[in-house]
């Protein structure tokens, strides 16, 4: 009896190892006729396998789910089928992924990409919708890098603002936390393009690096996109002329909040509001109570003479003020500089903001600007005189490539300025002269430009 019931045990376990090798053997090729139907993009039949092939084989591969995504994302695009049906099968493809797989997938990458589709296709209310992507940004900013995500994040904060469920101060705390990690997105980008560029001036590029160029100015494009379309969302809202009125009301209230203080003086520096009544009463004021790098800085923008502005400047960046509102602090220096005719004292300034915020490009901008209108001082002879105007392209052609917002009018002059230099005709008629040569300035720019191979 014993022996019989051993036997029956064991013809047990036999039959459950068999039918489980049975069931992962034909999961494997329902599985491989799937993936090799949706890879070749041949979505209508591989479609008809989605649904048997999660009933029978629900954990066989991650496969499945990425695979399952891509199937409703087309017939969302092509309008295939009844759109509700898609939608939910969208979203359970991307809930997969996250739940079974978290250690396979970048899971705030999902979860936005879920928070996208809902807000989309109208799934859930506005306030689900905004309170999982503000989740995700809080909590994991590092990862919160897809430009579609922060766009429509921004734009379901404001839509609670209108309905009254944030205020106004959180609404512009979004705004600058997200505004500040979109900046610094572009300014890592712009860094490894401000790089590869300067390293072309001396050699040539891989192709490695190249393409890398390519990549990186593509995601600096995406981001400007984003940047501006935030800041359309949040609209005339955020303009002097609606800020200071706000803001104004309330000062007699809070002239002595250091909190309010604060939020008011960033908001209205951002905005370039610095001449108003407001915001000097307000440096004044905070600087009364809690004397601060962030009230020197607003000190300088106020004061009156240029000695008294760099001192308070200068004392903002000894106190240790944010390297976003140092920039801006260089960037003002070189203006001053510039309108003096100070060019190398401008050009040190200039290049002192761009190391802080690599995505800035106005400063080359500058820079260029300065160079062209230094021919008459630059150069031994005309045609190294008109080389200078290759100089400035290079500068304008930075401002293009590390700041899309620029990209148009830096294009454009860089442009002008390639045709004001010397052409073939120039450069072959004069025997001192060869393609491929440099030519040095020893002028104030000190630098060198080679001779272009026409």
């Amino acid at each position: 009896m014993k022996l019989k019931n051993t036997l029956l045990i064991a013809l047990t376990v036999f039959s459950f190892a068999f039918a489980k090798a049975q069931v992962s053997a034909e999961c494997g090729n329902m599985l491989s006729l799937f993936a090799e139907d949706a890879k070749a993009k041949n979505y209508d039949a591989a479609y008809k396998q989605l649904n048997p092939l999660i009933e029978k084989c629900p954990d066989a591969s991650l496969a499945i789910y990425q695979y399952g995504e891509q199937i409703y994302e087309h017939r969302l695009r092509k309008n295939i089928g009844a759109k509700k049906d898609n939608v939910d099968g969208l979203l359970q493809m991307l809930n997969t992924q996250v739940s079974n797989y978290p250690d396979k997938v970048d899971v705030t990458r999902k979860k936005i990409e879920i928070a996208r589709n809902m807000q989309k296709y109208d799934v859930g209310t506005s306030e689900e919708q905004f309170q999982m992507l503000h989740e995700l940004f809080t909590n994991d900013r590092g990862n919160f890098t897809d430009p579609n995500g922060m766009i429509v994040y921004f734009k379901l904060a404001e839509m609670q603002f209108k309905e009254t469920k944030l205020n106004l101060q959180t609404l512009f705390k979004i705004y600058d936390e997200l505004t500040a990690q979109i900046e610094s997105l572009q300014d890592e980008r712009s860094k490894v393009v401000a790089g590869l560029l300067s390293k072309q001036e001396i050699s040539a590029l891989t192709e490695k690096e190249e393409q890398t160029i390519g990549n990186q100015e593509a995601n600096l494009k995406n981001y400007g996109k984003v940047m501006g379309s935030v800041n359309g969302t949040l609209g005339e809202l955020a303009d002097c002329d609606k800020l200071i009125p706000l803001y104004d009301a309330d000062f007699e209230a809070n002239k002595t909040s250091k909190e309010w203080l604060s939020n008011v003086l960033v908001r209205l520096q951002k905005k370039d509001c610095t001449d108003a009544p407001l915001y000097i009463k307000s440096v004044k004021a905070l600087h009364a109570i809690n004397p601060s790098a962030k009230t020197a800085y607003g000190l300088g923008n106020i004061a009156a003479s240029t000695k008294e502005k760099f001192q308070y400047w200068d004392q903002a960046i000894e106190l240790g003020i944010d390297n976003d509102a140092k920039a801006t602090i260089y960037y003002k220096k070189g203006n001053i500089y510039k309108g003096q005719g100070q060019y190398a004292s401008a050009r040190r300034e200039y290049l002192n903001a761009t190391a802080l915020r690599p995505s800035f490009g106005q400063p080359y901008l500058k820079i260029a600007d300065m160079v062209a209108n230094s021919t008459d001082s630059c150069g031994a002879n005309p045609l190294e005189k008109r080389a200078v105007y290759w100089l400035a392209a290079r500068y304008a052609e930075k401002a293009a490539r590390v700041d899309p917002s620029l990209k148009s009018n830096a294009t454009r002059a860089a442009a002008a300025y390639n045709g004001a230099a010397p052409g073939k005709r120039d450069v072959f008629s004069n025997s001192n002269y060869n393609t491929g040569d440099t030519i040095t300035f020893n002028c104030w720019v000190g630098e060198s430009v080679r001779i272009p191979n026409f």
